[in-house]
């Protein structure tokens, strides 16, 4: 997952008071192209509170943001009653997705999983990060509102729970700067250099070799499938985005 790639984030204001009540933004699309941005088909949108809490929140389209223009976006409204950390997530519907269909590579069907969160502090307390349970579970060693320009940040990534072999991610949003990327490989983390502030998204992906049939939910845009058929897929695909705002 790059800077040009296909994928699914959220972005919120990382810090906020208790009572506050503020909008949560979900993309689904290209960075670089805002006019081919759309709101995916999404199994839920919900908030996990400091306590535990899992609240399902309500995502309403828009099709108009300063500095993007005309675009499709989804949007969320969230009120903090009580201080601590707060994590939003989208979880998109699954779906099959073969790269022979748009970019003329080889075949390679897979069934993707794709998550988008962001971690939110309320108030003055301090609490632990909140713990997503994601399958694919991507979580810094430091709260991602303290991370600052120059700081080397260790993020652990667990599939179930348990150590695999993830790829991983990490590049400014607003600049051309070489993305930083690799394998976890016989490790359950990686280190991404923050050299730069402003927006970051950092993700993972687990690819699970397996062949499987998926009923499809939608009718696919190109044709490839529609409601109620039986789309064959080798690979199964978790990946998990995090955004991350870089302070000075």
């Amino acid at each position: 997952m790059s800077a040009s790639a296909h994928s699914m984030w959220v972005e919120s204001r990382d810090v906020a008071n208790v009572g506050d009540s503020q909008d949560i933004y979900t993309f689904y699309g290209h960075m670089n192209d805002p006019t081919g941005m759309n709101v995916p088909l999404l199994d839920e949108t919900y908030l996990l509170t400091p306590d535990g809490q899992k609240l399902n929140l309500k995502i309403d389209k828009g099709n108009w943001l300063p500095a993007y223009g005309w675009m499709e976006y989804g949007r969320s409204n969230a009120t903090f009653y009580w201080p601590g950390n707060y994590v939003y997530i989208a979880a998109r519907s699954p779906s099959v997705y073969d790269p022979a269909w748009g970019e003329g590579g080889a075949s390679n069907p897979r069934l993707g999983y794709s998550f988008a969160k962001v971690l939110i502090h309320v108030g003055n307390e301090t609490n632990a990060i909140v713990n997503t349970s994601l399958p694919l579970d991507l979580t810094p060693e430091k709260a991602s509102y303290d991370i600052h320009i120059k700081d080397n940040v260790t993020f652990s990534v667990l599939y179930q729970g348990k150590q695999v072999n993830a790829t991983y991610s990490a590049f400014p949003v607003t600049s051309s700067q070489k993305v930083q990327s690799g394998a976890t490989k016989d490790k359950d983390s990686f280190v991404i250099n923050f050299n730069q502030g402003g927006l970051w998204q950092v993700s993972a992906i687990y690819d699970i070799a397996g062949k499987g049939e998926w009923t499809a939910t939608y009718d696919q845009s190109s044709g490839h499938f529609k409601t109620g058929e039986k789309v064959p897929y080798i690979v199964t695909r978790y990946s998990t985005v995090m955004s991350i705002w870089v302070r000075k």
